[in-house]
């Protein structure tokens, strides 16, 4: 018998889904409780994802600016901000174009999340006690 592979709309589909599974963990992790970090509490992550970032990736490529792994401590606040034309989902948020997402650094760990303007759709995250 010989096995079908799988189309490529139905691998994007089955790793979105477990870019989401894993997403909601980190989301519980990052999230935590209220907004963003107030003033003088700690530093500021940024992760800018530039236009046409959408397209680079459905292309294989890697979209400049956006690094597959991020460091942070304890009470930094990771900022998103969508320069490109399509939604985005990195951490189990969807970011709309135009849209900047501040989610609050609250636990120590190591995560691997969704990052979709990447091509494996993964984003890896270290963050230290303060």
């Amino acid at each position: 018998m010989t096995r079908k592979r799988a189309t490529p709309k139905a691998e994007y589909l089955r790793r979105a889904v477990l870019a989401l599974t894993t997403a909601a963990a980190a989301a519980v992790v990052f999230a935590g409780c209220g907004g963003s970090a107030r003033e003088g509490e700690g530093d500021t992550v940024r992760i800018n994802i530039p236009p046409n970032a959408s397209k680079l990736v459905e292309q294989g490529k890697n979209v400049p600016g956006v690094p597959d792994r991020i460091t942070g401590t304890v009470g930094d606040t990771l900022v998103i901000e969508n320069r490109d034309s399509s939604t985005q989902f990195v951490a189990g948020y969807s970011i709309s174009p135009g849209q900047t997402l501040e989610i609050p650094l609250n636990r120590a760990g190591n995560y691997e999340t969704n990052c979709s303007a990447h091509e494996d759709k993964s984003l890896r995250m270290s963050v230290s006690e303060s």
